[in-house]
């Protein structure tokens, strides 16, 4: 801290300088007088060497620690609470279950949703079955359809014919040859018949020729009977019964092939049972997100900060459960006042202190600056990222200070503080040259707690520290002490305000 003293205590001590001179003079071999004491003009003063070091111009700022991930967690539906699983200050991790409501109503629609998806499962599988063999069917009953129809229109276009040449020569031909089978076997009846009147024949032989000439007479009949047909040809009632058939058949071919419809009609009833099952599927899905949404989870890893809830509370839509905090990952919201804000930007390294932990210092950076001002006194705000050491010290809400460095300047002449006299804006300070004081006039450019980098003053200078108040350019000064006291360390840095 500089030291100013008013003119009043300077007129004060120009008294006592004279009397201590006077006596100084009236006793010889007396000790050399201290800074502020003065022989015939001299004033004793106490100097300091400027030098050489670094000094690092910084700002403080401050706020409040909030964390990156903190949130109220609420319930998604109305319901009873049956059961809460935290207390605050528990660590959670994502996902955990923070409470639960009443699930028994939903467990029953559940059941039900299943239930009504196994059925549309099997409807599905019947419609898939049914489109995959209605083709086969299909193709099968119109080729029967065609091959009867073909059979029907083939005896019509016969009987309208009538019989061919060939047929009615082999017609004459069978009458022919069953005609000599029936002359043979009479005649050999006749035979028989004869012998065994004559008790010549056995009537076991008897009876076997009389059989074989009946037969030969029936095939000799109907022999005749076949020529006869074929050459009257067929009945108008045979050709009619045969036209009536084609028609039928006709009709069944013509049913046949409005089968194929029910493909279509089959692919279409697949379809439906498809979308009937993915109704049910959908709705099933509905319940169980329902379901899950009577458990409060935990959003992510973090610490129980309060608790709402208690159990058998009936809790509507929104209702708040838990605060879930993460203190890993912090930030510290500090307040900037606009002068500032040309010298600060995005990713300059912040040292934070907070009163709870006076000897600790955390480290951060700027990770945003808002693009708004944050009150009436146009201040703005700095988002500064903090990392929570392992023992996890820092909680939300704590009072923080933090000080951005902006700039280092390095190898610079650093004159300490107390060798300042400051007036309005002007900076002064006497220099001292073959114990002449001189006043220099400084350009101050950037300053900390001990010393101030300036233009206008070397490395090497001798600056008044004690006394300077009672000098006047051009005074002759003596200088006290054993050696000039340093301007600071070769390389002093420290917490810096501009």
């Amino acid at each position: 801290m500089r030291s100013i003293e008013s003119p009043q205590v300077a007129l004060f001590a120009l008294p006592l300088l004279a009397l201590s001179l006077l006596l100084s003079g009236c006793r010889g071999g007396a000790p050399a007088p201290k800074a502020g004491a003065s022989e015939t003009g001299t004033v004793a003063v106490e100097v300091a060497t400027v030098q050489t070091g670094d000094l690092s111009e910084e700002i403080e700022v401050t706020g409040d620690l909030a964390s990156y991930a903190d949130t109220v967690v609420a319930t998604k539906q109305g319901g009873r609470i049956v059961e809460v699983r935290v207390r605050e200050g528990d660590r959670v991790q994502k996902g955990q279950v923070i409470a639960v409501q009443d699930q028994s109503d939903w467990r029953v629609q559940l059941r039900q949703a299943e239930a009504a998806v196994q059925a549309a499962e099997a409807s599905l599988k019947q419609a898939e079955v049914a489109a995959r063999i209605q083709p086969e069917q299909t193709d099968a009953q119109i080729q029967a359809a065609r091959a009867a129809l073909l059979s029907a229109q083939a005896r019509l276009r016969a009987l309208q014919t009538g019989a061919r040449p060939q047929e009615r020569q082999q017609a004459e031909q069978q009458v022919a040859a069953a005609r000599a089978n029936f002359e043979l076997a009479k005649a050999n009846f006749e035979r028989a018949q004869q012998l065994y009147e004559q008790g010549a024949l056995p009537k076991q032989q008897y009876e076997a020729q009389k059989s074989a000439y009946e037969a030969a007479q029936a095939q000799l009949r109907q022999a005749e009977e076949a020529l006869s047909l074929v050459r009257e040809g067929p009945r108008r009632e045979e050709i009619e019964a045969a036209e009536q058939a084609v028609k039928q058949a006709e009709e069944a071919y013509r049913q046949a092939l409005l089968g194929k419809s029910q493909i279509e009609l089959r692919q279409q009833q697949v379809a439906a049972a498809r979308a009937a099952l993915a109704q049910a599927r959908a709705n099933r899905a509905y319940i169980q997100q329902q379901l899950e949404e009577t458990l409060v989870r935990a959003p992510f890893d973090g610490w129980i900060a309060q608790r709402f809830v208690e159990v058998g509370a009936m809790t509507g839509q929104g209702t708040l459960v838990a605060r879930v905090v993460d203190l890993r990952r912090l930030y510290f919201e500090a307040t900037l006042p606009e002068t500032l804000l040309k010298a600060v930007r995005e990713g300059m390294p912040v040292q934070v202190r907070v009163d709870a932990f006076p000897t600790r210092r955390f480290t951060g950076k700027i990770e945003a600056i808002y693009p708004t001002t944050a009150d009436n006194a146009r201040n703005l705000r700095l988002r500064i990222t903090l990392n929570n050491p392992t023992d996890l010290p820092l909680k939300t809400g704590l009072f923080a200070r933090g000080t951005i460095r902006l700039r280092t300047y390095r190898d610079v002449p650093l004159v300490p503080k107390r060798a300042l006299i400051e007036k309005g804006d002007t900076t002064r300070v006497f220099v001292v040259e073959n114990n002449i004081a001189r006043s220099r006039t400084l350009q101050v450019r950037a300053s900390n707690d001990t010393a101030v980098y300036a233009d206008g003053i070397q490395a090497g200078e001798l600056v008044v520290i004690r006394g300077q108040d009672l000098l006047s350019d051009g005074q002759s000064v003596r200088i006290v002490g054993d050696s000039p006291t340093p301007a600071l360390p070769a390389r002093g840095e420290g917490a810096a305000q501009r």
